[in-house]
């Protein structure tokens, strides 16, 4: 949090984009169709059947791991642009609370 007042805020604000961001990849995995489901009619029986099914167990397994993931990610993301924003009005009143007051007051 160095430099000028602008580039903190630049921060935060990447910061909160990326959380927003990363919840809205969770919601679109939520979204996504379980894919042995939706085509398994479409290969018919045998090998190649079997290969997608394979496949679409193991993206449902990582896919659920990656949604739990991106969901993890999301969450610090906010509540990291919450913290940083929590200090920097904290700051900012310590600082208004420790100038001397003007004489004629």
């Amino acid at each position: 949090m160095s430099g000028g007042g602008d580039h903190t805020r630049l921060d935060l604000d990447v910061i909160k984009a990326m959380g927003q961001g990363l919840a809205k990849v969770k919601k679109a995995f939520d979204g996504l169709d379980d894919l042995g489901n939706s085509c398994a009619d479409d290969f018919g029986d045998g090998d190649l059947a079997g290969k997608f099914e394979d496949f679409a167990n193991n993206w449902k397994i990582s896919r659920e791991k990656l949604t739990a993931e991106v969901d993890a990610l999301a969450t610090i993301a906010k509540e990291a642009a919450k913290a940083y924003e929590s200090v920097d009005h904290q700051l900012a009143e310590a600082i208004r609370g420790a100038q001397p007051e003007k004489k004629g007051k």
